[in-house]
């Protein structure tokens, strides 16, 4: 028996990461947060401080604009990914990032959930 895990990041691919960084601090009051910033990466700030909020600017190895990847942090990504892969939830093979170890689940509808232990 397994857990799912808690909700941990959301990323926004977008198209032009200049203006929805824009939008999303001036309309609609995100702060900005250079620690999780890059060149094409915006780290954002809301109420909720338990769960990260990103942008990503779309480019040639990422989905594409209006994509949203919803990170959770399970326990033990091994035993996770056993449980998930025995379901039949279609599972990615767990990859190594400079972050940590990963791995996808994709809803029928195609939401994307990642898992993720750093």
């Amino acid at each position: 028996m397994f857990t799912m895990p808690v909700l941990d990041f959301v990323v926004f691919y977008v198209s032009d990461l200049e203006e929805s960084c824009k939008y999303f601090t001036e309309a609609l009051g995100f702060k900005a947060n250079p620690e999780q910033s890059g060149p094409t990466f915006r780290g954002l700030i809301g109420n909720e401080q338990r769960i990260g909020f990103g942008l990503s600017l779309v480019g040639e190895n990422t989905p594409p604009a209006g994509t949203i990847e919803l990170y959770f942090k399970p326990d033990d990504i091994n035993e996770l990914h056993t449980a998930l892969t025995a379901r039949g939830a279609g599972t990615t093979p767990i990859v190594q990032m400079p972050f940590g170890h990963i791995f996808g689940v994709q809803s029928p509808d195609k939401h994307a959930l990642v898992m993720l232990q750093s």
